[in-house]
């Protein structure tokens, strides 16, 4: 998988911080655990699942899901302690107002249904 990172083509519709985004404004826990690896293998898992996710089928880099994350911290969406990405308070507004804006009805239903992947860990 590839994100951007100037110009020229991506593999993706949106970048990885993006999708994060959304998939964190559906669940319904407060916090995710910050195992990088483990979040790029559900990714992965994702990708044979919805189409919104088949870009990552080839392969999630676990670095490029540690600057996803940063990226969203860096935004004050959500903060990092104790092994877990906990939501700011105001983060999970943030995303919810995100997710309206990028994504169409389609991707929204993938989205909902991919979240509970982060309730799962």
């Amino acid at each position: 998988m590839t994100t951007p990172t100037g110009p020229g083509p991506t593999s993706m519709r949106f970048q990885l911080h993006e999708v994060l985004s959304g998939m964190l404004a559906t669940m319904e826990a407060d916090s995710i655990p910050d195992d990088a690896s483990r979040l790029a293998a559900m990714f992965e898992d994702l990708a044979g699942r919805f189409p919104l996710f088949a870009p990552m089928g080839a392969g999630v880099d676990q670095g490029a899901v540690t600057k996803a994350l940063e990226t969203l911290e860096q935004g004050d969406v959500i903060s990092h302690a104790e092994g877990r990405y906990t939501f700011a308070p105001q983060g999970r507004a943030h995303c919810v107002s995100s997710r309206r804006t990028l994504f169409n009805q389609r991707d929204l239903l993938q989205l909902k249904e991919a979240a509970s992947a982060f309730d799962a860990l």
